[in-house]
């Protein structure tokens, strides 16, 4: 199971480090309050890809279900991050999520 998924492991992995740094980055901001959707959503987009990763990894049965939620997730904190062009981390963080958006997609069948 984990070798024929390496490629969904490997974008869910990439996005984790992706939002993790982008949260971070945002709190170095010099205007962190206008940073705060973006923080947000980076955190719950990091976390729903390592649960997503960590049950894709055992072959479980309910990976469906996170698939589905991830791809959800990763799409909203890329929309997010896209908006602020002014920032490398923020867009780097939404191309990570639109990659990671896609293979959860594709994991699940369904066209990205």
């Amino acid at each position: 199971m984990h070798t024929q998924n390496q490629a969904l492991l490997d974008a869910l992995n990439a996005c984790i480090a992706a939002c993790e740094h982008c949260a971070s980055a945002c709190l170095k901001e010099d205007d962190v309050k206008m940073m705060a959707r973006c923080i947000s959503i980076d955190r719950d987009c990091a976390d729903i890809c390592a649960l997503t990763a960590r049950f894709v990894a055992r072959g479980s049965e309910h990976a469906q279900h996170l698939l589905g939620e991830c791809a959800e997730i990763c799409k909203a904190c890329g929309d997010e991050c896209a908006k602020h062009t002014h920032m490398q981390h923020c867009q780097e963080c939404a191309e990570a999520c639109r990659r990671c958006e896609q293979a959860c997609r594709a994991g699940l069948g369904v066209a990205a």
